[in-house]
């Protein structure tokens, strides 16, 4: 059977559609906002439009916000409604996780960021996608796997709690391919067997919630009135979840006219809608649109392992707008909110929050032009009262009120260029002096003066550390690659995001990895390589292999986490451990990079090249796509697994007919992932993978893609896992081959 490689990848996408389950509605269009007013001539009517159908559709859903269950009435959960600031925090990331220490770094990381951004509320941390799927450990299992497993992760939550910061995790509701939980195997996983495991892990690690990821809303039957779980949908909420979804993120598309009103917080504005704009190359319209409907926001610039950073405009913008909010958190939050209060069809709008009973308002006032801009507001008859404080509280100074029409006056306020004002009208007695003094020193400089570079970050492609010994004319086990100059290497990476059609600009940001002849990181590369001869494994190391180099060696790795899982007796000395029969001649599994590396490096070895291994793998000069040809052929592959048990895996050479053709190297494609080269920058840290493996999960989506680590059998395409931790990183589908050099590199031109 022979296949072409379009045809090959229809008969891929036709069995994931026969495996295809529909799970969770999608999220119409534009849902997450109300549009606003065309003009100012038409917002007195589009403020009676939108007062009615906010009557009509709480009726319609039943929705009492008066009930004891409902979620904003529950003294455990609102927290909830102040938590403006969420970091997403991906533990990849070096900045929460020291490799070398093998230790957490909460104290670093938040230092860093408050010192950016001013107080966090919240963290969301991330431990799976996009590295699951990559074997068949759930989600779960992919916490449990962190530095000291679970009870790291609860040492982790209590660092933020000791900083006052609450913590997220989340939830992947098309986790339905992988690995059942232990006991759970005959319950539905979505939702039933994942309620019961969420909670769990949620109440073990003393965690404040969980977010769904790609949700639109989540469901009542993850709420329970006496033990309330606090859930953050990503992809909104419908009013008829309201009432037990105290918190959602906002991806606030689908509008004409800006600012867009946050629809859920328009219902009920102690709900928390946090902008999110992971992809944005200009957060000061996420953080305008935050600012004016007194929401909350997702700071998130390592995604995926792709740094998207905030600028030092756009930093220090966030610092002085949630100083506000939070300040008047009290006031935004049961306030009865009017967008649009006052608007200028020439770029300046105000929202007003008020709490009547007491006579406290606050104005949040956004300008969009690029020129200063002054804002004045009338004051009602009530607030032009003596005894009634004005504050021009973004300044941090008290306004003088100026008479205006018969019983009233106005306060006037300026802004800079696309920047921010904030009016706060009270009663109270309340001493103000300290904050107008914190606002006042905030606000010296202007957010004008700040800069607004975005930098992408640089990576190395970081080598080996010990020497080669010069190889002889022949090495067991081993072939020679004879080289040739002026080789294309023309290679793509296969990671699932930025999904273009969602990220047009995908190419501004440092997707991918960069090699040394490279000014960046990229997702495509093509050059020209002058490949010197070299030896190359016939095979990936064994654990027969990998039992000799211990016995040789002496080799203990730093951490014991998961190493050599697959084998038994591991309760005793590792000397005493033991491969089970059947697999003395498959390929080792269950190592990190670091264990890789160190076996290469005891033999004079060292990983391949990621341009070796595919020089290799398509032939030389023929450019093959498989190491047998230019088409697909699935006789020549082991079986793909989509179950959620993993396959086992046959000996090194079971599949000789799939040798590469010229060189004579075996087991390159669809057996188990093999390392080649590895990156770092500041953030991350990732391993080039290459050859896929016979295990492929299916998600449970409705449109979405799949989101399981994707594979790629054809020579002209590699992945990337993201490195946490060496017993994270070891993976049962994850194996190695070397290769050695023949003379001094003149590999790269």
């Amino acid at each position: 059977m022979r296949l072409s490689i379009a045809a090959f990848h229809f008969l891929v996408a036709a069995s994931c559609l026969q495996t295809h389950v529909l799970s969770w509605d999608q999220q119409p269009d534009g849902y997450e906002v109300i549009d606003g007013p065309n003009n100012s001539e038409a917002l007195s009517s589009w403020r009676q439009d939108w007062t009615i159908w906010k009557k009509m559709e709480l009726s319609s859903n039943r929705y009492n916000p008066s009930d004891a269950c409902n979620v904003y009435n529950i003294l455990e959960t609102q927290w909830t409604q102040r938590n403006f600031v969420q970091t997403f925090v991906m533990l990849n990331d070096r900045a929460i996780y020291d490799r070398e220490t093998q230790q957490y770094t909460v104290d670093k990381y938040v230092d860093e960021m408050e010192q950016r951004v001013g107080p966090i509320d919240s963290v969301l941390i991330w431990s799976a996608y996009p590295n699951i799927g990559i074997d068949n450990r759930n989600q779960f299992d992919l916490l449990r796997d962190l530095p000291n497993g679970l009870e790291g992760v609860k040492k982790v939550v209590a660092d933020f709690h000791r900083r006052d910061i609450r913590v997220i995790i989340p939830y992947n509701p098309w986790d339905i391919g992988t690995r059942d939980e232990s006991g759970l195997e005959d319950t539905v996983r979505m939702y039933t067997a994942d309620i019961t495991s969420l909670t769990e892990i949620v109440s073990e690690l003393q965690a404040d919630g969980f977010n769904g990821d790609t949700m639109y809303g989540v469901p009542k039957s993850f709420f329970n009135c006496s033990k309330p779980l606090v859930a953050s949908p990503e992809g909104g909420v419908p009013t008829a979840y309201l009432s037990h979804n105290p918190l959602s993120w906002g991806y606030f598309g689908g509008y004409s006219h800006f600012p867009p009103v946050a629809r859920a917080k328009f219902l009920d504005s102690r709900h928390m809608v946090q902008i999110c704009a992971r992809w944005s190359l200009d957060r000061l319209t996420e953080l305008q649109t935050a600012f004016f409907n007194g929401a909350g926001y997702v700071v998130w610039e390592n995604v995926w392992g792709i740094w998207n950073a905030m600028n030092e405009r756009e930093d220090e913008t966030a610092k002085r707008m949630f100083a506000i909010l939070r300040k008047f958190g009290h006031v935004v939050s049961t306030g009865v909110w009017t967008p649009y209060y006052a608007m200028k069809d020439d770029g300046l709008f105000a929202s007003a929050f008020d709490v009547q009973e007491n006579g406290e308002s606050l104005y949040t006032v956004i300008s969009t032009v690029p020129e200063d801009r002054t804002f004045e507001l009338p004051l009602t008859k009530e607030q032009s009262e003596d005894g009634v404080r004005v504050y021009d509280v973004y300044h941090g100074v008290e306004l003088q009120k100026q008479p205006s029409g018969v019983n009233g006056s106005v306060v006037t306020v300026t802004l800079e260029p696309r920047a921010f004002g904030a009016i706060y009208i009270t009663r109270a007695t309340d001493d103000m002096t300290q904050f107008c003094s914190e606002m006042q020193a905030m606000t010296t400089k202007a957010l004008a003066d700040y800069s607004s570079t975005r930098n992408l970050l640089q990576q190395q492609l970081i080598r080996s550390d010990h020497a080669e010994a010069e190889a002889e004319s022949s090495v067991d086990g081993m072939v020679r690659v004879s080289g040739m100059d002026n080789w294309w290497f023309n290679v793509s990476g296969v990671q699932i995001e930025p999904v273009l059609a969602w990220t047009p600009n995908s190419d501004q940001f440092g997707t991918g990895v960069q090699f040394p002849w490279e000014n960046r990181p990229w997702n495509n590369h093509s050059t020209r390589l002058s490949i010197q001869d070299f030896f190359l494994d016939v095979h990936p190391v064994t654990n027969a292999h990998f039992r000799t180099f211990l016995q040789s060696s002496g080799y203990r790795p730093k951490s014991m986490e998961r190493f050599l899982l697959h084998w038994e007796n591991r309760q005793g000395p590792l000397a005493s451990w033991s491969i089970p029969p059947a697999l003395e001649q498959s390929p080792v599994v269950n190592v990190a990079h670091e264990d890789a590396e160190a076996y290469a490096k005891f033999y004079g070895k060292r990983l391949p090249h990621d341009w070796e291994w595919q020089y290799v793998a398509s032939n030389g000069e023929n450019y093959d796509a498989y190491p047998w040809g230019p088409e697909m052929d699935l006789n020549k592959v082991p079986r793909v697994f989509h179950g959620k048990e993993l396959p086992a895996l046959s000996p090194v050479g079971s599949y000789a007919n799939s040798r590469s053709t010229k060189f004579q190297v075996e087991d390159l494609v669809g057996y188990v992932w093999q390392m080649t080269d590895h990156f770092c920058d500041s953030h991350t840290c990732g391993l080039l993978l290459r050859g896929g493996s016979s295990y492929h999960p299916i998600s449970a989506t409705h449109s979405d893609p799949n989101w399981y680590f994707p594979q790629t059998l054809d020579a002209q395409h590699h992945n990337r896992f993201l490195m946490i931790s060496e017993g994270y990183d070891r993976s049962p589908m994850v194996g190695f081959r070397c290769a050695k050099s023949i003379a001094p590199s003149r590999a790269m031109n």
